[in-house]
This record gives C-alpha cells, structure tokens and sequence, in this order.
C-alpha cells in the first residue's frame, strides 16, 4: 500500500527532479546574460575614464562619463594644469556636447559666462605658471537624449587656444 497524499495531490506532484518540466534552463541562462552584461559596464556605471590634451602653456585634462543612462545624474571634473602663465584662462564647452543634458552646478562658478567661439565660454581668474584648476560640473541627462551626444571642450588664454579635448557621452535606454 503506497503512502496516503491529501485529496488532489498525487505522487506526480511530489517527486522531485533535477529540472522540472515547468522550470527552463533558459531563465537562468538569460539572467546570467543580464547580469554578465551589466558587469561588463557596456550599460555604464564605470568610473570616469581621464582624457588628456596638452599645449605649450598647458595641460587639459576631463574625467566624465563615457557611457551613461538616461536620466542618469552625472559628475564632470575638468583639470587645468598651466604650464606657463594664462592671462585669461576661458573654458569653451561646445553647444553640441551639452545639448540635451542638464547643468546643475558648476564649481567654482566663473567669473565671467558668454557665448562666443568655442560654444558656451567661462572666463576664471589668471593662473601663474605650476597653478591648477579644478572644475566640477554635476549634471544629468535629459531623457530626450537618445544615442548620445558628442563636442568639445577647449581652453583659451583669452582669444588664443591653448589645448583642446573631444568629448563624448553615448546615452543608453
């Protein structure tokens, strides 16, 4: 005589095996997919990769994001290491690189804001030769922003270009 189960539970629902035949090996597989690809950082969440240009009077150096997501907020740190004396030292941002995304703040605030060559310009104090400027800029991403967005940031003594970075942000969904 087998063992007595409850009214409408049978022996079927009670054995166990190593894959139940309502239980797919593809929903772990497709899990392991997920989180292999958000560990490999193709979905962003790395830190800020440092990209560096120098001039005879200068070092430019932007730690920004490479890859983000929509809607993200974001920290920008932008390194001015001058080499010799800048009289007029201006950060240009292109309008290209910051379309669709969201300024906050900007630290230190610039003496002087225009829009001229180079895109959106910042005037700050001048820098005697061996000072540094560090700028940060917290943003974030305007979820109209689809694909990316791409420009540049170039620092001038005045009218002169002394260095100059290509910058880009590749949106994801």
């Amino acid at each position: 005589m087998g063992e007595r189960y409850p009214d409408g539970i049978s022996e079927s629902h009670v054995s166990i095996r190593r894959w139940h035949r309502r239980a797919n090996p593809l929903s772990f597989i497709t899990l392991a997919a997920i989180i292999t690809i958000a560990l490999s950082g193709a979905l962003g969440g790395l830190p800020n990769p440092a990209r560096t240009a120098a001039g005879p009077k200068a070092r430019l150096t932007l730690e920004a994001p490479e890859i983000a997501r929509s809607g993200m907020f974001f920290e920008m740190r932008l390194r001015v290491d001058a080499v010799g004396a800048i009289a007029k030292p201006i950060v240009a941002v292109s309008p290209a690189y910051w379309r669709e995304l969201t300024v906050n703040t900007m630290i230190p605030a610039a003496a002087e804001e225009s829009y001229g060559i180079g895109g959106y310009r910042f005037g700050y104090a001048p820098l005697a030769a061996g000072d540094t400027l560090l700028i940060k800029v917290d943003g974030q991403i305007n979820p109209a922003l689809v694909g990316g967005t791409a420009g540049r940031i170039t620092l001038y003594d005045g009218e002169a270009p002394l260095a100059a970075l290509p910058a880009r942000i590749r949106v994801r969904p």
